[in-house]
């Protein structure tokens, strides 16, 4: 019996041994391109799914031989019957720790997987960050919305305030100019209180018409823009704090204890990676000896399994806001692309106004195309994580 427990642990390390290799040289390049960890992920699952059937194969047919034997040996010959019923006992033992092996594999490998994951959301979820505090939108929408901006304004103000019947000479406080409302209003007045004659008033009026109607009519939908930015940019910010908990909480299992922004900066992901090797190597030698596991390892598996959970429900979240951002900005494009008097007012709107599309259109496309990932929705990414290869 004891030949038979030394060559099942003999069988069982050589098993770990090829998996192991294998995992190991499949996540040694690092990478934060997703084709490449699916490319990665599913070659070690594919990989040692084949190792694993070939060597239950073989299990199961020395098994079926020796369930032969025993039929055949049953009443007529004890030495031999005994022999194959102890045979029998360490092959069903052998097919176990087979499968507690695999999934011990497996289970290493999603979880390598989602550190892989969470690094990848990290730096997209950075480079939203960089992208939103690069943007001029407040800047832009500070000089669009507020007519005193625009230096043709200004130079009609001159001329009105010139030509202002002195009876009626009122300067208007410098809080309210940048309301668009009262300082329209204010200057309309002033054009037709003014002791030009009607034509000149006529002139001066159709010299800021383009000017007024803009501020006034797009004051509302630039504030949306406005507001609705400032709240993508702080929801970004969220998701990157929630991002380096989930990390935390993630590693903890293994016991790495270091930040996620402080990996990154020290580049410590080998650290990482040898802290599981090393608690992984700890259940592989407790499952080769006992041939089962304690409570604590049990725990360990079980919070393992837990954290690759949270990596599913974090990257459902992330993917959330990055479709909310794109409609968002689909929509300040629509807003923007919008206003009728554009081809009619261009000469006078100032280069903050195509500057300002040019950058929601660029932040669509990066939304759709730099920050979105389709291939971490549904089905495919709980494939991914649950160890289902193709």
């Amino acid at each position: 019996m004891k030949n038979y427990i030394c060559c099942r642990q003999r069988l069982a390390g050589l098993v770990l041994f090829f998996l192991l290799l294998f995992y190991t040289d499949a996540f040694s390049h690092d990478t934060l391109s997703f084709e490449k960890i699916l490319l990665n992920v599913n070659t070690a699952l594919n990989h040692s799914d084949k190792v694993f059937h070939k060597k239950k194969n073989e299990l199961e047919v020395r098994l079926a031989g020796v369930n032969r034997v025993i039929i055949n040996t049953a009443g007529n010959n004890p030495e031999e019957y005994r022999a194959a019923l102890e045979q029998k006992i360490y092959l069903l033992e052998e097919i176990t720790a087979l499968q507690m092996n695999m999934d011990l594999t497996k289970l290493k490998i999603r979880y390598k997987n989602g550190i892989d994951l969470i690094r990848l959301m990290y730096e997209k979820i950075l480079g939203l960050d960089h992208h939103f505090t690069g943007l001029h939108t407040y800047q832009h929408i500070n000089v669009l919305s507020n007519p005193h901006s625009y230096p043709s304004f200004q130079k009609t103000q001159e001329i009105i305030k010139k030509n202002k019947n002195k009876k009626y000479n009122m300067r208007l406080p410098n809080l309210l100019q940048s309301n668009p409302f009262i300082s329209a209003t204010y200057t309309m007045v002033s054009v037709l209180m003014g002791e030009n004659s009607s034509k000149e008033k006529e002139k001066d009026m159709e010299e800021v018409a383009c000017i007024l109607d803009f501020t006034v009519r797009m004051n509302a939908d630039l504030n949306v823009i406005r507001n609705e930015t400032e709240y993508l940019k702080n929801a970004n910010q969220g998701l990157k704090e929630d991002c380096e908990k989930l990390f935390q909480e993630y590693t903890k299992p293994v016991g790495y204890l270091v930040r996620l922004e402080d990996t990154r900066t020290n580049d410590d992901w080998g650290v990482l990676s040898n802290k599981l090797e090393d608690c992984t190597r700890d259940v592989e030698s407790e499952l080769q000896v006992k041939g089962t596991v304690t409570i604590n390892t049990s725990r360990l598996i079980v919070d393992m399994e837990f954290a690759t959970q949270r990596v599913i429900d974090f990257i459902n979240k992330y993917s959330n806001f990055i479709n909310q951002g794109t409609q968002y900005y689909q929509k300040f494009d629509s807003v923007i692309s919008n206003y009728q008097y554009e081809n009619s007012c261009e000469e006078e709107l100032p280069r903050q106004f195509e500057e300002m599309k040019a950058d929601i259109k660029s932040t669509i496309e990066k939304f759709q195309n730099t920050y979105d990932l389709p291939e971490l929705q549904g089905s495919r990414l709980k494939d991914l994580m649950f160890g289902v290869g193709d």
